[in-house]
């Protein structure tokens, strides 16, 4: 692949110091595409007081951002196509476009615009970033480019939470947008200067736009389905899955059949690609839904400040960045098989013991170590193993789907979570308040979230309300938890099944 690539056009060699320079840039602007998708969810409650609005709203400003990651495949695509430091480019200026829409948000809808924006550049940056990497560098060097720019990814999202704390404790929750314009810019003029073009010479210079609808229609209506899953009527909630399903089912028939398609189905007969894009959506899916509620339950429940909630989430993000080095060392010298393997039995562990959350602080510690430790284990050798043999698919469609679904997971791992989460706690406080009206029920739900106090729904709660609350938070989560068990532990079976063997040759190890 970096192998004097057929995909790279001719002006993709550069001088080394150069390239380390381009890398930085590449680093820079994917750290903030990874700690704008996180640092958001230690906000939202803060959001919720100032701007209203209800968990299934102001979730879509999470799930908005992911959501649009629909369309990395077609921003791999379209990099291979165009040119893939433009592509890069374009979407870096739409990040800083989305952060003013967003910090200058009068209301939720606008604050979800924004954040749709901004998830829209993340799906053009993303999977052109990785694809200059695997075409500028070669080897070794290649190796180690990747695992620094996969532990950037993880680390901002990683520290996403805590720079956001910071940020709305010391300033307002809207600079953790305004930021985002000097570093955008900074990055966005280094890696212009630095980075060569390259785009796939060997393709035709058109988009599947029939295939591009079909493949983001589909992702859209599962997520949709899934977050609204407690509020839709069952036959609605039917119909959206039916519907996600079909346009699945139409987007193969269609990719099958045209001469530049979004993705070359072929790439999907090949089974460790296959294995790397799966444990990469289930990683993502358990960091994504973990750290939405754990970022929830420290502040709503045990009562904390964004920032001091951000600081005790770092058990979960530190150790990522301490184990990636070994994760890389492991997947060269034995493959990706082991380390994935049990870094999935990490996270299944870590899941187990967030299952009761009745004690204090202390009892999450161990839970979020097995979490980083877990995911640091596999980043890497799951990352190189995608990007280890491209074929004719293109450096900019494999980086696309392996990304799509680090975008994917996030986003189906908050809505997973939240749909089982709002359905406990939905049913515990009918229970509770003895079917209450639908306005004194929403606005309970609304404490869970951090959208009202307990102070202003105190009064239709009755005995001990900061109990009630704490009870129903504690087992609503605990439900949430069982999915990503259940995820995790299908991870270990992917892992063993399909990233069994070493690199091909001319491939990563190489």
């Amino acid at each position: 692949m970096g192998h004097s690539s057929p995909h790279a056009s001719n002006d993709s060699s550069v001088g080394t110091d150069r390239r380390w320079w381009s890398l930085v840039g590449l680093c820079l602007v994917t750290a903030l595409v990874w700690v704008t998708a996180s640092d958001i969810s230690i906000a939202l409650p803060t959001i919720a007081k100032d701007l209203g609005g209800s968990m299934d709203t102001l979730q879509w400003a999470v799930n908005g951002y992911f959501l649009a990651g629909a369309l990395i495949i077609v921003g791999g695509r379209v990099g291979d196509i165009y040119g893939r430091r433009l592509v890069f480019a374009i979407g870096t200026i739409l990040i800083i476009v989305g952060s003013v829409v967003a910090a200058l948000a009068p209301s939720p809808i606008v604050l979800i615009i924004g954040r749709v924006l901004e998830g829209i550049g993340a799906a053009a940056i993303l999977p052109t970033a990785l694809a200059m990497i695997a075409v500028i560098f070669t080897g070794k060097q290649r190796d180690t480019a990747i695992a620094a720019w996969i532990a950037v990814c993880w680390g901002a999202q990683a520290l996403g939470p805590l720079v956001g704390g910071a940020i709305v404790e010391g300033l307002s929750w809207r600079w953790i947008f305004w930021i985002n314009l000097p570093i955008g810019i900074a990055a966005l003029a280094l890696t212009w200067w630095a980075t060569p073009e390259t785009r796939d010479v060997n393709t035709a210079r058109r988009i599947d736009i029939p295939g591009v609808i079909t493949l983001v229609g589909s992702i859209f209506l599962l997520s949709w389905a899934l977050v609204q899953f407690d509020t839709l009527p069952t036959a609605l909630f039917d119909a959206m899955i039916i519907g996600a399903v079909l346009l699945l089912v139409a987007f193969i028939l269609i990719e099958r059949r045209v001469a530049n398609p979004v993705i070359k189905l072929s790439v999907f007969r090949m089974k460790r690609f296959d294995g790397a894009v799966l444990a990469n959506l289930i990683a993502n899916f358990v960091f994504g839904g973990v750290i939405f509620f754990m970022a929830l339950y420290l502040q709503v429940v045990e009562g904390y400040d964004p920032l001091t909630a951000g600081l005790l989430l770092l058990p979960a993000t530190i150790p990522i960045l301490i184990v990636n080095p070994l994760g890389n060392w492991l997947g060269q010298r034995f493959g990706p098989a082991w380390p994935t393997a049990v870094g999935m039995a990490c996270l299944a562990v870590a899941a187990f013991l967030l299952l009761d959350l009745t004690g204090d602080y202390s009892q999450l510690i161990a839970p979020f170590i097995l979490i980083g430790i877990g995911i640091g284990l596999q980043i890497t050798p799951c990352a190189a193993t995608a990007v280890e043999n491209p074929g004719d698919a293109g450096e900019g469609v494999v980086s696309g789907v392996f990304k799509a679904a680090s975008m994917i997971g996030g986003s189906l791992g908050v809505a997973v979570g939240t749909a089982v989460f709002q359905s406990s706690a939905r049913g515990q406080l009918e229970s509770i308040l003895s079917n209450p009206p639908a306005e004194t029920l929403a606005k309970v739900l609304d404490v869970l979230t951090g959208g009202l106090t307990l102070d202003d729904v105190a009064s239709l709660i009755p005995g001990d309300a900061r109990q009630v609350i704490t009870e129903v938070f504690d087992a609503a989560v605990g439900m949430a938890m069982w999915p990503t068990i259940a995820v995790s532990l299908i991870g270990v079976i992917v892992a063993i099944v399909l990233l069994r063997g070493k690199a091909p040759a001319g491939g990563m190890g190489h």
